[in-house]
Parts: structure tokens; C-alpha cells; sequence
């Protein structure tokens, strides 16, 4: 009598998925010297323009405080764990170097996310798709500037790009671990997380459970909750503070649009060109029609389309919607250029030859010309603005600060303030917190702020002193 045959269980399918991966699991690829060399170029770049802006002071200032057990987050942007690891160390070895040392923790994450772009798309179509991939994610939209300004999402793509690929080596608690560190940065990324956990603990089910895995998984989520949140309860006395602070956009914010949720997907599409857009395309026809690589770039376009739908229904709750939000999406977007636009060319050259593969290259280069161009234009201006604002928040504010009698002298007449968006940069410099530095000013004070604000031309804080871009007016006889 033949042996009843029963259904496959769906966690012996599950296991299935985990033992064949799109590529054979194998030794990862080494990341090291390719970290090293973004930590060297990184280091280089200080030697140009290299100052924070708003949120990374921030950051700054907060490490200052933990270290100090002083720490006060009632103003501000929203709180990130993440950075503080690094600034609070950072404080330690003086004013001076710790901007500059988180600077060269940001850079090198963005560094390494160009670098991560180009070996993922390398990996699915070869180093031509790994340098369109490369090339698309470095001119993004405000990419680089942000990034280069101490902003986070050059870490937080570097970290999902390398968690990925380490997936794709079989190497899926190096995955995990990465993807923790990632939902140290955006909350976005908690729910992708967090299943990719229940699937690594439903996998490694062999007949009794993998306590291991599933201590690995729900202490880091444990861990993820308390640097959340306990940090945010001790400093503002609030554990939802930073979720709060979020619901205060700006007011050109996307949540103040009609349709937020639409408004999100318009604004992002100026992020890349069209050439990148119809390369993606291309690499999602081909994976559905042929069969290319189609776990892979699946997986990307799945990935990229859900992080999309998550900023866009964060900003039709009243989020922020901060373009910079959908620079991870818009990375693993380039990956797929790369990958469709020589997979086309592949698939020509097979099917007509090379003679029509490199009439193909020619026209496709020729009608993407112009948009490189514009996309170059646009970095230059971004490059020149960063130079605008290392000046305004760096030499020239310290030059400010000295001129006008130093850190006591600006602080001698009570309160002081400043511009919106110049409160993190002054308190960093004259060791205030966040809230003890104002922006609706009124008598006794000192007001130091760029000749541009309306704080600088207020007559009831006559002037004192000036440089070439702040200027500092005081109700008292001198500041």
C-alpha cells in the first residue's frame, strides 16, 4: 500500500526559500577596504567645505549633553539613536573636532551607499550597470549635499544596500544585524525589519525552536525600543516627543498639500531622471518576461515601492515627507537602471547583433545627454550651496562669536537668540541648550543672527558688531 503523501508544512517552504537563495550562499564579500577607502576619501572631503547643518547639530549637541548627563530634547529636530553613538564619544576630544568627526562618520556612509549601488547592480549585470547605478545615486537630487552636510540617509542606504547583499551571501543574521542598525536612523524601515526577524526565526525552526535567532531578534527589537523612546522620556519627559516634533513640518512640508499622500510620489519624481526611471523599467520587464535576475530586482522594486507607500501614508498623517526620506528607494531605483539598460543591451546584441547592440548604446547615451547635463548643472549649484553654508555656520559665525567679546560677553545680557533655523549652530558654540536659545526675541537679550533674518533687523536690539555674514545687536549698553 502506497505511503500517504501529505502537503509540504508552509515553514518547510519557508525553509526552502532560505537554503536557495538567488545566488549560492558563499563567503561574503569583503567590505573592509571598501569601507576604508570611503573612511579615506571622507577624510579628504574635510578638507573642503565641512559643517553640519540643522538636524546634525542637533545630534551633536545631544552627545555633548549624554556625556555630561545633561540632556534636554524638548526643542529640536526628532531624536535619532544612531548618531548620539557616535557623538557622544565624539564630545570628548573638544568643540572643535567633533562636528567634523560626525561629518566623517556621514560622509563615509554615503560614500559607501554610491560604492554599495554600484556593487549590487555590478553583481546583477556587470561593472557597466554597476557605474550607471553608481553615477545615478551620486547625481540624485540633494543626494551628496545631504549627506555631505552630516545628514543621516547616506548611512541609512549604505547599511540596506549592504544588508541586502549580505542576504544575497547567505549571510542573513549579518543581514539582520544591518537592518537593526538601519532602524536605529527611520522608523520607516521597522516593519520591513521586523518581518524579515519572523522569517529568519521561521526558517531556522528545525523541529524545536532556535532560541538563539529568536534572542537575537527580540532583544534587538527590545534594544531598538528603549533607544527609541527612554532617551527621548529622559530628556523632554515625553517618550513620543520625536514623533511630535515630526508632526510640525515645515510650511512648504507635503503634509500641508491637498492630497498629501499624492503630493509625496510628485515632489520625489524630480529626485531622479528619466533615463534612470526607464532603465528601471526596463530591468522589471525583463525579470517578468525572461526571467533575469528576477528574484533580485523583484525584491528591489517590491522594497523600493513599499518604502515609497510608507513615506507617502507617514505624510498624509502629517508627517514631514522630507524629500531626503525617499533616498533609499530612489537608491535602489538606480540599482535597477543599471541592471535594465545593459539588460536590454544584452538582449539586442543576442537577438540582432552587435551592430544593433551598439546602435542601441549610441541613442541611448545620446537622449540621456541632456539629462546628465542638467543633473551635473543642479550638482555644481548643490556643491556651491554647501560652500554658502560652510561659511555662514563655520568660520564665519566663530568669527562672530570672538569679535563680539566671546561665549560670556553674548551671553551676559540674558537671553539669546536667533534665527529658526540657526538656533542649533549658535547653541552648539556658546554651550547652550536648544531651548535656551530663542527665536521670538524680545527685550532684555542679545540677538545674534544672519544680516538675512528678520532677527537682525529688529530696532529694539541695536547693533554691536558685524561680519561679512551675522551680525549681533544687544538691549543692554554692549553685549
Amino acid at each position: 500500500m502506497a505511503a500517504t503523501r501529505h502537503p509540504r508544512p508552509a515553514l518547510d517552504r519557508l525553509r526552502a526559500l532560505a537554503v536557495a537563495p538567488p545566488e549560492a550562499a558563499g563567503p561574503a564579500r569583503p567590505v573592509a577596504l571598501l569601507a576604508l577607502a570611503c573612511l579615506a576619501l571622507a577624510a579628504l572631503s574635510l578638507l573642503g567645505p565641512a559643517t553640519p547643518t540643522y538636524d546634525p547639530w542637533a545630534w551633536i549637541i545631544w552627545g555633548r549633553e549624554v556625556m555630561h548627563l545633561d540632556l534636554v530634547t524638548t526643542d529640536g529636530p526628532s531624536w535619532k539613536p544612531l548618531p548620539i553613538l557616535f557623538t557622544a564619544p565624539f564630545s570628548l576630544v573638544g568643540d572643535g573636532p567633533a562636528p567634523e568627526l560626525w561629518l566623517l562618520v556621514a560622509r563615509t556612509g554615503g560614500l559607501l551607499a554610491i560604492a554599495m549601488a554600484f556593487r549590487l547592480a555590478a553583481r546583477l549585470a556587470g561593472p557597466v550597470a554597476g557605474a550607471i547605478a553608481a553615477v545615478a545615486l551620486a547625481l540624485a537630487d540633494e543626494f551628496v549635499r545631504n549627506f555631505a552636510r552630516g545628514n543621516s540617509e547616506g548611512l541609512l542606504v549604505a547599511f540596506c544596500l549592504l544588508a541586502l547583499e549580505r542576504h544575497l551571501d547567505g549571510r542573513r543574521r549579518d543581514a539582520f544585524l544591518l537592518g537593526f542598525l538601519a532602524g536605529l536612523l527611520r522608523p520607516e524601515v521597522w516593519p520591513l525589519w521586523g518581518l524579515y526577524g519572523l522569517w529568519l526565526v521561521a526558517v531556522e525552526w528545525r523541529g524545536r525552536p532556535p532560541w538563539r535567532t529568536i534572542a537575537l531578534v527580540g532583544g534587538t527589537g527590545l534594544v531598538t525600543l528603549v533607544v527609541w523612546f527612554v532617551p527621548e522620556y529622559l530628556g523632554s519627559g515625553s517618550m513620543l516627543r520625536a514623533a511630535e516634533r515630526a508632526l510640525q513640518p515645515n510650511p512648504d512640508s507635503a503634509a500641508f498639500a491637498a492630497s498629501p499622500f499624492l503630493e509625496v510620489f510628485r515632489r520625489s519624481a524630480s529626485i531622479l531622471s528619466v533615463p534612470v526611471y526607464l532603465g528601471a523599467a526596463i530591468a522589471v520587464a525583463l525579470a517578468a518576461w525572461r526571467r533575469e535576475n528576477a528574484g533580485v530586482v523583484t525584491t528591489l522594486a517590491v522594497l523600493s515601492t513599499a518604502l515609497m507607500v510608507a513615506v507617502a501614508l507617514m505624510t498624509e498623517g502629517g508627517f514631514a515627507g522630507n524629500l531626503r526620506y525617499v533616498a533609499l528607494p530612489a537608491a535602489m531605483v538606480c540599482i535597477l537602471a543599471g541592471a535594465g539598460w545593459v539588460g536590454l543591451y544584452r538582449l539586442v546584441r543576442r537577438r540582432s547583433g552587435g551592430a544593433a547592440a551598439a546602435g542601441l548604446a549610441v541613442v541611448a547615451l545620446a537622449l540621456s545627454a541632456p539629462f546628465v547635463v542638467a543633473d551635473l548643472g543642479h550638482f555644481g549649484k548643490q556643491m556651491d550651496r554647501l560652500a554658502w553654508e560652510d561659511d555662514l555656520y563655520g568660520a564665519n559665525l566663530e568669527a562672530m562669536i570672538a569679535k563680539a567679546g566671546g561665549e560670556r560677553a553674548l551671553k551676559a545680557c540674558g537671553p539669546v537668540y536667533t534665527g529658526a533655523f540657526q538656533t542649533q549652530a549658535v547653541a552648539w558654540h556658546l554651550h547652550l541648550h536648544e531651548y535656551q536659545v530663542g527665536i521670538f526675541q524680545a527685550p532684555p537679550g542679545t540677538v545674534i543672527a544672519p544680516h538675512y533674518t528678520a532677527n537682525a533687523r529688529d530696532p529694539r536690539f541695536p547693533l554691536v558688531t558685524k561680519t561679512s555674514r551675522w551680525m549681533v545687536g544687544s538691549s543692554c549698553t554692549g553685549p
